[in-house]
């Protein structure tokens, strides 16, 4: 009798274990995701030139008739390059949410309002610099977030 429970408990006992393991792997891998995008988050908000970047872009944004396709020329280098730096980070951090490495709702939760922002302003710029550079691809990782969570907005907590 002792022998069947052993024989009958050890398999059941086994595939507990593995679901308390495997349960606790996805648990941390969740909190390592959710801490690598708060320090994400920190690090630019900390990040002085990609505040000033950000600063400009929404300056030139703001201005009456200002159209930021034509920052793709040369003549416009300080101020175009303000605006790659913008780019380049959010395309960076875009690049990690579809790869999984960061947690998309958290970043959605704190950034959604800007992403946006930065995308409104920016996508004029984006589609002239792929057809300049006739890259389709330039940038793809932030529009698709951005279309994403234009197609899924942010809900009112209540």
């Amino acid at each position: 009798m002792t022998d069947n429970l052993i024989h009958i408990g050890t398999p059941i006992l086994t595939a507990i274990g593995v679901f308390v393991a495997s349960y606790g792997i996805m648990r941390n891998t969740e909190n390592a995701k959710k801490r690598a995008t708060i320090d994400m988050i920190m690090a630019e908000r900390n990040n002085a030139e990609l505040q000033a970047a950000i600063a400009r872009v929404n300056e030139l944004a703001k201005t009456k008739d200002c159209i930021l396709a034509t920052y793709t020329a040369d003549e416009n280098r300080s101020d175009r390059m303000k605006i790659i730096t913008v780019l380049n980070q959010r395309e960076f951090v875009c690049a990690g949410l579809l790869g999984g490495a960061l947690h998309e709702k958290m970043y959605k939760d704190f950034e959604y309002s800007m992403l946006l922002r930065d995308w409104d302003n920016l996508s004029s710029f984006i589609f002239e610099i792929r057809r300049i550079r006739n890259s389709p691809t330039a940038f793809q990782e932030f529009e698709t977030i951005a279309r994403k969570w234009k197609k899924n907005p942010l809900k009112v907590k209540n």
